[in-house]
């Protein structure tokens, strides 16, 4: 490409492609660069046979206007489908079956899932001290510290392997759960701060996925850049000339130079560190260590018949102490509707973690056939799967350990220094689709300023 960009995008997943088709719909010369072949990085959607299986992500969360303000403008907002009302029933597993998570007070005090001792203990929350400011505590620490072992046992952990697949013993309960921790901040209290959010109107948004999948958000997003976005080019590294910068990269007719007033990274940490080396700092530099959480996706289809739970919900979380082998499993069939033909059902589970990395490395045949012996002392299953695959995510989730502020802290050094260079992607401020895109919007907003100061 001749000529000198506005912004050069580095990666093609969901941040990068955010942040770059908003940049070109407000009349900005953007090119996005993607290492692999494909739009949309761990959002991959398997369709056969009639069945449609996630192998990342499966839903996103419609919390945030940046969401909604993206699938209009890309014109996609009439393929979304809601999660169906199946989907307010969660499950726990305890003591080997499901439990269904309590829904209000009155189911709070009648669940199993908790002793009468964990119950009471609940009733000293409002009146235990928050930690020293200048502390920083795992959530394990954290829910020990306020709520007791049992609500990290068979709530707050299972919740934290379901969003990060990570180790509450390491996760950091500021950077981590950020809301959580703003609680015991701002309100001295989780249920008092519970009760004061909540005043007002009840918030809104619900779960939604595409009719053929999550997929079709990245193929819409990649399909509007046109020629401005470039699959199969990695970029190798990013310089600075004396009027903004230089990109290099390798991409199918071999080695490409592009010149841009700006730069977004939207890449994961060990490409970003690479690509980061000429201009040097320490985000370069300490960004290579960040943790990943590798995970397999199993992917299950079955007959109805087959299985013996009613699969009335969206799936269940299995906590640590339960040594299931599943870090849990979703119920895609009951969670959106034509995920399976007629008569047969969709389960995707999920192996590994932080906790158990190496689950999600065994060979494929070793995690199906364990997943399998899991779900069916779980879910009354009988016989073998009419259709399964296994998606294997050697670095599917970045942990957001005890320090990570020292990620955040050389980004905005980096930025600092550096003035065009935006730090995008799931790599420091939340790992969900939609944290992603809220954050890779701000990032086009603010390199949208950036450029037109300097015009």
């Amino acid at each position: 490409m001749s000529g000198q960009l506005d912004v050069v995008v580095l990666g093609g997943g969901i941040s990068g492609l955010t942040a770059g088709f908003l940049l070109k719909r407000r009349g900005f010369k953007v090119l996005v660069l993607e290492a692999s072949g494909r739009p949309g990085g761990s959002i991959a959607t398997w369709k056969k046979d009639g069945f449609i299986f996630e192998l990342g992500p499966n839903t996103v969360l419609n919390n945030a206007f940046e969401i909604d303000s993206l699938c209009g403008e890309a014109g996609i907002m009439g393929r979304r489908i809601s999660a169906t009302p199946k989907a307010a029933v969660r499950y726990i597993v305890k003591n080997g079956r499901l439990v269904k998570l309590p829904g209000g007070p009155l189911g709070f005090a009648a669940t199993p899932l908790f002793s009468l001792k964990a119950k009471l203990r609940l009733l000293q929350e409002p009146f235990i001290k928050p930690a020293p400011a200048e502390t920083e505590e795992s959530i394990a620490t954290f829910v020990k510290r306020r709520l007791g072992r049992e609500f990290l046992d068979y709530a707050v952990g299972p919740f934290v392997s379901g969003v990060y697949a990570g180790d509450p013993e390491k996760l950091s309960v500021r950077h981590a759960v950020p809301k959580i921790y703003a609680l015991e901040e701002q309100y001295g209290s989780l249920i008092k701060g519970a009760i004061r959010k909540r005043k007002g109107p009840a918030p809104q948004g619900g779960l939604f996925s595409f009719e053929n999948g999550l997929e079709e958000l990245p193929l819409k997003l990649a399909e509007l850049l046109g020629p401005d976005f470039s699959s199969g080019t990695a970029a190798v590294s990013v310089g600075v000339d004396e009027k903004g910068y230089l990109v290099e990269a390798s991409g199918p007719r071999g080695p490409a130079s592009y010149k841009a007033k700006t730069v977004i990274l939207a890449m994961p940490s060990d490409a970003a560190s690479k690509a980061l080396k000429p201009i040097g700092g320490d985000f370069q530099e300490k960004i290579a260590s960040l943790p990943y959480a590798a995970v397999a996706t199993v992917c299950l289809g079955y007959r109805r018949e087959q299985v013996g739970h009613s699969l009335e919900g969206f799936g269940f979380l299995c906590p640590e102490i339960e040594q299931r082998h599943v870090l849990g499993c979703l119920f895609p069939s009951s969670l959106f509707v034509g995920r399976a033909p007629e008569g047969f059902v969709a389960l995707t589970s999920f192996v590994g973690g932080a906790v158990h990395p190496e689950r999600a490395l065994e060979p494929k045949e070793a995690i199906l056939k364990k997943t399998a012996e899991a779900l069916s002392g779980l879910l009354g299953i009988k016989g073998e799967p009419v259709i399964s695959r296994v998606e294997q995510w050697p670095r599917a989730i970045p942990q957001y350990t005890i320090g990570h502020g020292v990620f955040k802290d050389a980004a905005a050094k980096l930025e600092n220094k550096h003035p065009g260079l935006f730090v995008s992607g799931n790599l420091l401020y939340g790992v969900s689709l939609g944290n992603c895109i809220q954050n890779a919007a701000g990032v086009a907003a603010r390199a949208a300023a950036f450029i037109k100061e300097r015009i």
